[in-house]
């Protein structure tokens, strides 16, 4: 009996190609390859009106490439769920803006207005206090890291890096890794008045991590992910730092709709489920172990659900 062939949502066709031959609409996947974007801070990305920065963004929309979530008086728009699930047409995009003459200047602009958003959005939180990050949620999370570790790395430590100094009593040395200068820098006072030789402070991006290929056992990724301008490129990183057989540890929030987390606690993405991840971790050398969604354990923390999941690098 023959099976019938999967068909991807979306197929390449007139329509598609027309839409993606222009350059501008090229560099607009581009940019929303990387993360969501408001009309606004597109336009200020490719130095158009913001007339024209709509009437592409309408027109790649038609094609189902687009996706807009509205958030008060913004839209944010992104790559639609369609195309994450048609690689095909999704990796003909990739390869035709990989060969855009200004790649690189545009990128540059990508990452400017990512961290403008992220300083005016910038708010500590403790790191066990924040939304999604309830006792039950980090109970599980802690469950999984009972064995002692000789290399962990958290990324995306945070105000007090409080996982970091719980782990360092169980192991040989662990790596604090944080975006924020002002907490590295409160954290070297913490371990110095606290005794505290074996976690590392590390200030770098969690896409960009200086530490060398496969020298770390466990990967420890908790209420970060969400923050990630690509979470793609965060989880490969995490992958590329582990040994093979290591562990990644990733804690975040459940996909929600609570738009409002982007301008009170600087989220770019809603959470994520399952499906989200494996789609993310699909070409790396890993598979998910665990996974499960942890609903708050009181309703007047309004904590929103979390998922907990535990992959393992293989192993050749």
């Amino acid at each position: 009996m023959n099976k019938m062939k999967k068909t991807e949502p979306l197929q390449p066709n007139t329509e598609l190609f027309n839409a993606l031959a222009d350059e501008m609409r090229l560099k607009i996947m581009m940019i929303l390859d990387v993360s969501e974007f408001t009309v606004n801070e597109l336009k200020d990305i490719l130095c158009i009106h913001q007339s024209n920065a709509s009437r592409h963004l309408s027109k790649l929309s038609a094609c189902g490439l687009l996706k807009d979530r509205r958030e008060s008086t913004k839209s944010y728009y992104g790559l639609s769920d369609d195309l994450y699930m048609s690689p095909t047409v999704l990796d003909m995009i990739r390869l035709a803006y990989k060969n855009l003459p200004d790649l690189q200047l545009v990128k540059s602009r990508i990452k400017t207005v990512l961290n403008e958003r992220r300083v005016n959005n910038a708010r500590k939180f403790h790191k066990l206090d924040e939304t999604g990050g309830s006792l039950k949620a980090q109970i599980s999370l802690l469950s999984h890291l009972l064995q002692p570790y000789g290399h962990v790395v958290d990324v995306g430590c945070g105000e007090g890096a409080d996982l970091s100094i719980l782990l360092a009593g169980r192991c040989e040395k662990v790596t604090a890794v944080d975006i924020q200068k002002e907490v590295i820098r409160d954290l070297k006072v913490v371990l110095r008045e606290k005794g505290i030789t074996n976690v590392v402070p590390l200030c770098a991006n969690m896409q960009d991590i200086p530490l060398p290929d496969n020298s770390a056992d466990l990967v420890l990724m908790s209420q970060v992910l969400h923050h990630a301008p690509s979470p793609g490129d965060a989880l490969r990183e995490a992958v590329r730092i582990l040994r093979p057989g290591g562990i990644l540890a990733l804690l975040d929030l459940a996909q929600h709709n609570e738009e409002e987390l982007r301008e009170t606690h600087g989220h770019i993405w809603l959470g994520f489920d399952r499906n989200r991840i494996e789609f993310l971790l699909q070409d790396l050398p890993c598979k998910i172990l665990s996974s499960e969604i942890i609903v708050s354990e009181s309703v007047a923390m309004k904590a929103l659900p979390a998922i907990c999941l535990v992959v393992e690098k293989s192993r050749v």
